[in-house]
């Protein structure tokens, strides 16, 4: 049981972080949000907005100041036009220094790292927490989280660091203030602006149910685990016929698509789709695993999954309603 009953978040601005902290609120929590440049409109007494840098020793000490526990969500994604060492230095050595504070405050980690970070399974394999850590030679963004996860590990077994992971899938659903980029998607989806999909698919978590699974683990993680928090895998069609029931998209063959990547890269610096169509973003469709067993957070922390018919249809409600408020 937590003495204090601050939690302190890292990537607080992020889709997850944002759900994390209304939760959080709920729940009756204090709260310290660390942001590095996107501060989102939410506001509470109980709420501590500090805005810095998870490479700051200066901003971390000010974000776990009467705290014993931090989740760590801040991580660049790879996708799209990001600087290499932005990401290795944001996932990796912002990663060592959050470790770090926590060995000096003698806090609790709970590092969210993603399914990504192990390698995919064939066809028919059960794809679990024990698959092998991806390498240098797999997409930068996989490669991150895979070191992260083993300084983690590392830490807890050489320092008695109190920490455990939380690998979640891809991740969709409401609150999403930026949006994010399948959030992006599922928008262009809805109003039409895309005029095909593609084969391959993803096991999607709603964001409110990785968030809930999370404030579980608070009190239900065990140190030195790694929990698998998945939803369902979902093929594209089945995804954008929940986004729209009457949609008659054309459907073009992943391997097509890879093939002619180099064309629709020249197409978008010219006509910018604000979709993350990248090598890794179809690369990951093709390879996405079909089986995921999540069974460990489903015992373990009460994780739940709810329809995916139900995140997209309140995604798009959630969106629209902020649009107009």
């Amino acid at each position: 049981m937590l003495e204090s009953k601050t939690i302190s978040i890292t990537g607080a601005s992020g889709h997850l972080g944002s759900c994390l902290i209304q939760m959080l609120l709920q729940k009756g929590y204090l709260v310290n949000a660390l942001f590095y440049n996107f501060k989102p409109t939410i506001q509470h007494p109980n709420l501590q907005w500090i805005k810095g840098d998870v490479l700051s020793a200066e901003s971390l000490d000010n974000l776990l100041l009467n705290s014993l526990l931090i989740i760590h969500s801040a991580s660049v994604i790879s996708i799209g036009n990001k600087e290499e060492q932005t990401v290795y230095n944001t996932n990796v050595n912002g990663t060592e220094s959050v470790i770090n504070s926590c060995l000096k405050h003698n806090a609790k980690l709970i590092y969210i790292s993603s399914s990504t970070a192990v390698m995919e399974t064939k066809e028919n394999e059960v794809f679990d927490e024990n698959r092998p850590y991806k390498t240098k030679k797999g997409f930068l963004y996989s490669w991150t989280k895979a070191l992260s996860e083993k300084k983690v590990l590392a830490a807890v077994t050489k320092n008695s660091l109190e920490a455990f992971i939380i690998r979640p899938s891809a991740i969709v659903g409401p609150p999403d203030f930026k949006p994010s980029l399948f959030g992006n998607t599922i928008l262009a989806i809805a109003d039409k602006k895309i005029p095909a999909i593609t084969s391959g698919g993803y096991n999607i978590i709603d964001v409110r149910d990785l968030s809930k699974t999370i404030i579980n683990s608070i009190k239900k993680g065990v140190t030195g685990e790694v929990y698998l928090v998945s939803g369902k895998y979902y093929s594209m069609k089945l995804i954008a016929k929940a986004i729209r029931p009457d949609n008659r998209l054309i459907s073009i063959p992943l391997n097509l698509l890879i093939f002619i990547l180099p064309i629709i890269t020249i197409y978008t610096k010219i006509f910018p789709l604000h979709l993350p169509i990248t090598r890794e973003s179809l690369i990951t469709l093709k390879h996405a695993p079909k089986q995921m067993d999540c069974s460990k957070a489903i015992n373990k922390l009460d994780h739940t999954i709810r329809p995916l018919s139900d995140t997209i249809q309140d995604f798009l409600h959630w969106f629209r309603k902020e649009q107009n408020s």
